[in-house]
């Protein structure tokens, strides 16, 4: 199975790099955290950057074995998950298995991914909300790129549910599902 990490993101409601910025009272930065509990479970990890931030990226998980970091590819680039999915399966010839994890769940436990990597075809959801960017799915770069070009949908859930047809794999909200979308002032940070 490859991880995907999706790492690319502007950021712009957070304040500054969700990939590379470091929770307090965590141990590492999101991406590192990110690869640490994607290890388990796949064979290799691929994080999609942004041009911004990939050489910060490179410098903490870039001698990580099994580690690729990419960023996206014209001319599907700046659209988001998607354009993350596309670049990662570019780097494959055939079909693979897809275990995906955005950088701003930094709460999830490894016990969370564990079932979702056995549960092929489905994504993460709470009554609150579904987390699609927390998902397994089988795909090559083919079908991903014929979905777009012939839907124009840039969409991750009508992608992840219409075309992988994953179905949801229900939990009960916990602040292990929270999304870092607004960065909490700590006044300790400098």
């Amino acid at each position: 199975m490859i991880g995907l990490v999706y790492a690319g993101g502007k950021s712009s409601r957070f304040g500054k790099d969700k990939a590379t910025y470091r929770v307090p009272g965590l141990p590492a930065t999101n991406v590192q955290l990110a690869v640490e509990k994607l290890t388990p479970f796949c064979q290799q990890i691929v994080i999609c950057a942004n041009e911004i931030n990939q050489a910060h990226i490179v410098k903490l998980v870039g001698q990580v074995p099994a580690v690729q970091i990419i960023c996206d590819i014209p001319p599907y680039d700046c659209h988001g998950p998607l354009s993350a999915i596309i670049a990662c399966t570019n780097q494959f010839s055939i079909v693979q298995d897809y275990l995906t994890l955005a950088v701003d769940y930094p709460y999830i436990t490894k016990n969370s991914l564990a079932v979702l990597a056995r549960t092929p075809n489905s994504y993460i959801a709470t009554s609150q909300h579904n987390h699609y960017s927390l998902a397994h799915f089988s795909v090559s770069n083919e079908q991903v790129t014929t979905w777009v070009d012939n839907n124009d949908d840039w969409q991750l859930r009508s992608f992840i549910t219409n075309k992988c047809v994953c179905h949801p794999l229900t939990y009960r909200s916990s602040n292990e599902f929270s999304n870092l979308n607004y960065r909490e002032v700590d006044l300790n940070e400098k």
